[in-house]
């Protein structure tokens, strides 16, 4: 069984979960044309809309895998994790990408709304506990897997081949272009580059699920208990800029510190010390210090910190993030026209969406 993918590969799974999901979610409408029910300020199709999506994805993808003989433990890192304390970082990283995202998804809507646009995303009224433990289900959970095993399990594993950069990158703006809501763009590129990165520092798709799923998680839950905070929001009028740019900020530096630990963590699982060597994997070096000396792990995060500002410390991350990344790098010796072909493919999708929604 085949234990990688290429770039044009994973765009082609991309393609494909793209229109199974959507050519599923067709039918089940037309089915369902008739039906009124509502149900807590949804009507059924919308609730039912969003099972299908995440049924097409992942039901696409698995009969691909099957049909093309792919070792799915392999390609999409079904595995726990390099530590098993990486996973306690999740929630703080889905809290940190709100933090560092939010305000910027905030500054688009409001471009959006000045040029007459006033699209938002259908959520329910949360009328009763029951609603909102549906809506968790509906809305958190099917789509922190669905989307997960298409996105980073696959599409991000493929896109990696050509660059680990190229594979961060590509693959949060495919996640962007994807769910073809203009108000959703800004926040979903965002965050689809913190999932490629906690992908890689893991090597598990466990994580990104759980960081996916406390992202909708914590949005959900404020928008059914803390209704209060978009009020407040609102209130700050001009002071709204200077919190949204310290909450910017703020959410950036946790971001970089949480995702750091993440590495530490995953990082000691990678090498070890013994007297005057390190073991790596099946391979022994001898260390340039003895195996004695303290590390402070404070000084060594500023130094990290520092560094992301200098060519050299970036070029040192690129290395770094490759090699945990774990995939062979094909670089332009492999034919990309699928990417080119699928990105076009789904800027079409959202510009559609765009001006069916402007006008």
């Amino acid at each position: 069984m085949r234990k990688t993918i290429g770039a044009s590969e994973g765009s082609s799974i991309y393609l494909l979960g793209i229109c199974a999901a959507n050519l599923l979610s067709l039918f089940v409408m037309l089915a369902l044309s008739k039906v009124t029910a509502v149900f807590d300020g949804m009507e059924a199709q919308d609730w039912v809309g969003y099972v299908v999506m995440q049924v097409g994805f992942t039901a696409s993808v698995l009969v691909y895998a099957r049909v093309r003989r792919l070792d799915e433990i392999s390609v999409a890192r079904i595995r726990k994790p390099r530590s098993l304390a990486q996973l306690a970082l999740t929630p703080f990283i889905a809290v940190a990408t709100i933090l560092a995202f939010f305000p910027l998804a905030i500054l688009w809507e409001a471009f959006l709304n000045l040029i007459g646009m006033h699209a938002s995303v259908h959520t329910p009224k949360f009328g009763s506990v029951g609603a909102y433990f549906l809506s968790l289900l509906v809305m958190a959970v099917l789509p922190a897997f669905g989307e997960e095993y298409l996105m980073r399990g696959h599409v991000f594993s493929g896109l990696s081949t050509k660059s680990v950069l190229f594979g961060i990158l590509f693959s949060a703006l495919f996640f962007s272009l994807m769910h073809a809501n203009p108000v959703q763009t800004v926040h979903q590129f965002g965050i689809g580059i913190v999932l490629a990165l906690v992908m890689i520092l893991t090597n598990s798709l466990w994580a990104c699920v759980l960081v996916h799923f406390f992202n909708n998680f914590i949005s959900l839950t404020i928008n059914a208990y803390l209704p209060q905070v978009g009020e407040i929001i609102v209130g700050l009028g001009h002071f709204n800029w200077l919190t949204g740019a310290a909450s910017v900020v703020v959410g950036l530096l946790l971001l970089v510190l949480l995702l750091y630990i993440m590495y530490r963590l995953g990082s000691k699982n990678e090498f070890k010390v013994t007297g005057n060597s390190i073991e790596y994997e099946e391979f022994s070096i001898y260390a340039v210090q003895p195996a004695d000396v303290k590390r402070n792990p404070v000084k060594e995060f500023f130094a990290f910190f520092k560094s992301l500002f200098t060519r050299a410390g970036r070029r040192s991350v690129t290395r770094t993030l490759t090699q945990m990344n774990g995939v062979e790098q094909l670089g332009k010796a492999q034919p990309m026209i699928g990417v080119w072909l699928a990105l076009g493919l789904s800027a079409a999708y959202w510009l559609y969406a765009f001006i069916a929604k402007l006008i």
